[in-house]
């Protein structure tokens, strides 16, 4: 049962996002929450991400997509985690099509309001190694 509320979590902000639902979006993130975006070079903050994103949405891009593939979930009790990869999509004005693989974590927590995340770290696949090296 507490997988599938968790997907159903996931899928929630995943979906606002999509919709560019920004309320419903920040709305299932904790205040404190701790996320480490792939194109910053520290840690923020649901504030500091409002305002990361807020950079994106100014006009900047005529679209994005964040879509998510391969999700993995697990939780216990009142932890979850959710673990996968996502490929960036998006049309800056002016410029050419971008695409950007990353693989992301996340961690979610349950409260009595429902799941809500607590940390989200994604990196760029470039570079990433999936076997061990030679000799």
């Amino acid at each position: 049962m507490a997988i599938s509320e968790l997907e159903s979590a996931f899928r929630s902000l995943s979906d606002a996002l999509g919709r560019g639902d920004l309320d419903a979006f920040y709305g299932m993130m904790l205040d404190d929450a701790v996320i480490m975006d792939e194109d910053l070079p520290f840690r923020v903050d649901k504030a500091g991400f409002q305002n990361h994103i807020a950079f994106h949405v100014s006009g900047v891009w005529e679209s994005f997509a964040w879509k998510p593939h391969d999700v993995r979930f697990t939780a216990t009790g009142n932890s979850g985690a959710v673990a996968g990869f996502a490929m960036f999509r998006g049309k800056p004005k002016d410029a050419g099509f971008r695409l950007r693989p990353m693989m992301f974590t996340q961690g979610w927590m349950k409260r009595t309001d429902g799941w809500r995340l607590a940390s989200w770290h994604q990196s760029p696949v470039v570079g990433h190694t999936d076997a061990q090296s030679p000799g």
